[in-house]
């Protein structure tokens, strides 16, 4: 394409925003390794390669893509989701219509992956967005997600614009954003504590531990389970924590009276086995194998296959009561709870854990680095801030941390 930018020419940049100095940075941009001979700016063709190594060094934990399937193809990056994750990045693919805004189906899957990349947010993890070319589609959502984290419309939509002139270019995207309201999540409401004696149980009893299904006064329905003790609930709790700093989707932890107690808010789920995932399915849960084996999640596809399963496209890891310092039935791990992770190995090829076989058994040697790579990027400041600020001590975050740097090891 003669005469045309690329990654060499004009290096990708990434406009950024955020809702507080707390906060993680949400970037925008335009579609990497694009080619363009169309754009009313002139014509690109770009470096996929090129520009994904930008990303990565500017610190993306997550990538949303905001164009169409065929768009990809028109751009000539068709494979730029698995790209993005074999650079050890999360990827979710939102289409939205050039120049409109979410459709009905978008905001159906929104309540599931908004609430994933607020929590992103919320922990301090940074979040690129793009469409194709970085103004409207792209400007829209950054400033929703600065709205739905508590800043102003009409702050957010200036916050946008003056770090990416242009943004947000049509009425109906600015629209939009000015109807969007706060978002208070379930997993940060600190006033929000269910008491399960309050509450009407009606649904039975799913997984090793006593519980069941609840729902309160305003029509609100709970997964409550009831563990051995106030610290196996904690620690619980803990690991999900962990999993959201890692971007590995889990359900939605709420705060109970009772100490024993741990509590999701309860999510009617598309598929509920992992013999019931697709391909990609596969893939997509397969990406988390390093967080599972961080966590020395030894149930992290449960004893009948049914601890993950899709809620709104998301593969979501339905119990983290196995992780950390317990077995899921809250027995104590031990010493088998060390510095180093053998669990990498042993999901993959432990005969007592037919359904994890199933899961990852088949993964690639890459796939396996791809997976260890979410994890080793995690700061272990950020490590040590999660473990402390949920109850955690300063020897669990010291092993956490020594656990993350033997992962490195194993690729070298």
């Amino acid at each position: 394409m003669a005469g045309a930018r690329t990654s060499q020419t004009h290096p990708l940049e990434i406009a950024e925003v955020r809702a507080s100095p707390a906060h993680g940075r949400i970037g925008i941009t335009f579609c990497p390794g694009k080619h363009d001979s169309a754009a009313s700016t002139g014509a690109w063709a770009r470096d996929l390669a090129a520009d994904l190594d930008v990303i990565a060094a500017w610190g993306a934990r997550l990538v949303v893509t905001l164009v169409e399937p065929n768009e990809l193809d028109l751009l000539r990056v068709p494979h730029l989701g698995a790209e993005i994750r074999r650079r050890g990045l999360d990827w979710r693919h939102l289409p939205i219509a050039d120049y409109s805004i979410p459709s009905d189906a978008f905001e159906r899957d929104w309540t599931t992956h908004g609430r994933d990349i607020r929590a992103l947010l919320r922990g301090g993890a940074d979040v690129l967005v793009h469409c194709r070319g970085g103004l409207g589609r792209a400007g829209m959502m950054a400033a929703r997600l600065l709205v739905e984290l508590g800043v102003a419309p009409e702050d957010a939509v200036r916050e946008v614009r003056r770090a990416r002139k242009g943004a947000i270019e049509t009425p109906s995207q600015l629209a939009l954003v000015r109807r969007t309201t706060a978002v208070i999540d379930a997993d940060v409401i600190d006033t929000d504590v269910i008491d399960t004696a309050a509450m009407e149980k009606v649904g039975r009893r799913m997984g090793s531990n006593p519980g069941g299904v609840y729902q309160d006064g305003r029509g609100r329905r709970f997964y409550v389970k009831s563990l051995e003790s106030p610290a196996h609930a904690r620690n619980e709790i803990l690991a999900a924590k962990l999993y959201q700093l890692a971007g590995a989707p889990t359900l939605t932890y709420v705060r109970a009276t009772d100490p024993n107690e741990v509590a999701t808010q309860f999510v009617d789920l598309d598929k509920r086995y992992v013999s019931q995932l697709d391909d990609s399915e596969r893939r997509q849960a397969q990406r988390w194998l390093g967080v599972h084996a961080w966590t020395a999640n030894w149930d992290a596809v449960g004893f009948n296959g049914d601890n993950q399963g899709v809620a709104g496209g998301v593969v979501l890891t339905l119990d983290v009561g196995g992780a950390l310092e317990f077995r899921a039935q809250g027995d104590p791990k031990g010493r088998a709870f060390g510095t180093s992770v053998r669990e990498l190995d042993t999901l993959r090829t432990d005969a007592d854990n037919p359904h994890a076989i199933r899961l990852f058994g088949d993964m690639s040697p890459a796939g396996i680095e791809d997976a260890i790579a979410v994890v080793v990027r995690i700061p272990d400041e950020a490590i040590r801030r999660v473990v402390t600020e949920n109850g955690g001590s300063s020897a669990l975050a010291d092993k956490m941390i020594a656990r993350k740097a033997d992962m490195a090891k194993q690729v070298g």
